[in-house]
């Protein structure tokens, strides 16, 4: 199945991509914008193994549980430029958090992304009722902000553990950056 949009397909990420998926999002010069030295020195650079154990289990690549979340490479003519995913399995009913990177520089600034969020968006809101987007970006990552703008995200002042279900909000109510550093952007699907 591949999700069409604009200037992107979405093609679901198999287990044969989740090496390179690692690489871009932690191994490439695009991880200076969430990760690590010198900017986020006090988020670590997880290594591959803490990748697949703590962040993308082995379903955001086999499509087994979309209920819960699923990745998707995001294809620009025959070429992966970026991966973006979804995850519920934490938020209260009828919601959805992304997450987006692009492989390289040379990849950023096209509207690869921005298309890619839209696509994703419409996706969900047909295929699994989803009607509230989230995602929480480090507050200064700037660019990473403007982008989500672009794609009808909102900034709200509403805390992370709002949206979480009651089992989550310990372990993810703070954000991945805390509660100053992380910005919490929604967007509204309506029907």
């Amino acid at each position: 199945m591949i999700v069409k949009g604009n200037c992107i397909d979405l093609r679901p990420a198999t287990l044969t991509d989740r090496q390179r998926v690692y690489d871009w999002c932690f191994q490439s010069e695009t991880t200076k914008s969430h990760s690590g030295p010198p900017d986020y020195p006090e988020i670590a650079i997880a290594s591959y193994q803490e990748f697949c154990d703590d962040y993308y289990e082995e379903y955001y690549f086999t499509g087994a549980y979309p209920e819960k979340g699923q990745g998707f490479l995001i294809m620009n003519n025959q070429e992966a430029v970026g991966f973006i995913s979804y995850s519920t399995y934490h938020l209260k009913p009828s919601s959805a958090e992304l997450d987006i990177w692009m492989k390289d520089e040379t990849n950023c600034g096209k509207g690869f992304g921005n298309d890619a969020l839209c696509t994703l968006s419409d996706y969900l809101q047909e295929e699994l009722k989803i009607n509230l987007l989230l995602i929480a970006p480090a507050n200064k990552n700037i660019r990473a902000i403007k982008s989500y703008e672009k794609a009808g995200f909102q900034r709200t002042d509403k805390a992370m553990k709002t949206f979480l279900t009651e089992e989550y909000q310990l372990q993810y109510g703070y954000g991945d950056y805390g509660v100053d550093g992380t910005a919490i952007l929604v967007k509204h699907l309506y029907n």
